[in-house]
């Protein structure tokens, strides 16, 4: 039975039912032989995957800026990053992204270059269906999203908090999988409070009422009760006032305090839909993108060795700005961090930015799926089989053969 909280809880929900080679130009990351015919391995079930949406489409190519691409400074004569902190050679990050500099030479972070939809029908450069159709993982053919579906195939558990929305409802991503949960901040529950505790008892008189199909009811319940006697621990460290950071810290509190979600989502609607000002915006979003990642990582400490972070956004920029911004394009880039993460390198293909290269002459060409991202991490982390992959996303675009091997 769909189970809705909303009218009682407010601020926690359940789901509605429903390669190895670094990037360079012209030189494809194509994985060898042996680990394009390898098994994946199915992890124990104590791993944690962070999915980040920078919501409203991040201009990737002001992030991981392509210095070295003669054709870089040609398109971006007013926006171009002068003063690059150097990675590789090739690529750089924007100086406001320093703070991640330490987890990229400490190989605790990478990143995938030039991710986005390979099949022409589904490009689309409207926020909403395109943020529609990152979410679905698929143009056509499927059922809720692309989290719940791989939620579904993923090894059974009865942990009522096996997927936590770190934000104000469940995404369309996780929709399909009923068991997910939105938790905008745990404070919000008032623990051990004269309203927190009517809340529980809510919740279990609705479940004693719906019988066995309220079991995870029931759970939720007993959930509550933990926390009202043990609350979440408190940061260890600072994060920045904003959404992701914000996200990133009930992420943090829940995986400290032992609740081993398998997945959590996050939302980072943090000013990235930049068609103009933006040097001055991105001077404030990306020191509080970056600074929002590092505290993650040195709040969870050890704890980070069994956390995958993936950031995905609906589509890219365009290469060419428009003198004091950038508009809707198409590839971008995705950033991964934690244990066993191939750091310390940009992985993928970088297709170029010479007028031949471009998509339709002004966006960026994909070269990598972002479901061959997406599907590498839920085989090698959640378990998900090769064949279900197939489930998750269809189109064969997520497939061994796709992957980038940025994980070890």
């Amino acid at each position: 039975m769909p189970l809705n909280l909303r009218t009682a809880l407010g601020k926690l929900l359940p789901a509605a039912q429903p390669a190895a080679t670094s990037a360079q130009p012209a030189a494809a990351a194509t994985a060898p032989a042996a680990a394009r015919t390898a098994a994946a391995a199915v992890p124990a079930n104590d791993h944690t995957l962070v999915v980040v949406f920078q919501r409203f489409a991040a201009d990737w190519i002001n992030m991981l800026v392509p210095y070295g691409d003669p054709d870089y400074a040609v398109l971006r004569p007013n926006l171009k990053v002068t003063n690059p902190v150097m990675l590789d050679g090739f690529f750089g990050l924007n100086p406001g992204l320093n703070a991640l500099k330490p987890l990229y030479d400490a190989g605790r972070l990478g990143f995938v270059t030039a991710t986005g939809w390979i099949p022409l029908d589904s490009r689309d450069r409207s926020h909403f269906y395109a943020q529609t159709l990152a979410e679905a993982g698929a143009r056509a053919g499927v059922t809720g999203g692309w989290l719940g579906r791989a939620m579904l195939r993923t090894p059974a558990t009865d942990n009522v908090w096996n997927a936590i929305a770190a934000e104000n409802s469940i995404p369309a991503s996780l929709q399909g999988y009923p068991g997910a949960i939105a938790v905008r901040d745990f404070a919000d529950l008032d623990h051990g409070s004269t309203m927190g505790i009517a809340v529980t008892a809510l919740i279990e008189a609705v479940a004693e009422l719906a019988g066995p199909p309220g079991d995870t009811t029931r759970r939720l319940a007993q959930g509550m009760r933990a926390l009202t006697e043990t609350p979440p621990p408190a940061p260890t460290v600072a994060y920045p006032a904003t959404a992701l950071g914000v996200g990133l810290r009930v992420a943090a509190q829940a995986i400290r305090a032992g609740m081993s979600p398998r997945v959590v989502t996050v939302n980072s609607e943090d000013d990235w839909d930049t068609h103009v000002a933006q040097a001055s915006r991105h001077a404030v979003s990306l020191p509080n993108f970056a600074n929002a990642l590092v505290a993650f990582h040195n709040d969870l400490g050890s704890l980070m060795d069994k956390v995958t972070v993936v950031t995905m956004t609906e589509f890219g920029r365009k290469a060419r700005e428009n003198f004091g911004g950038t508009d809707h394009g198409t590839a971008s880039s995705m950033l991964v961090m934690g244990g066993g993460v191939a750091g310390g390198r940009v992985h993928g293909q970088w297709p170029g930015l010479s007028a031949q290269a471009l998509f339709q002459n002004e966006d960026l060409e994909p070269t990598t799926d972002f479901r061959a991202v997406l599907g590498e991490i839920l085989a090698k982390r959640l378990g998900v089989s090769l064949s279900d992959l197939e489930q998750v996303f269809p189109g064969g675009y997520a497939g061994q053969g796709n992957w980038r091997q940025f994980l070890l």
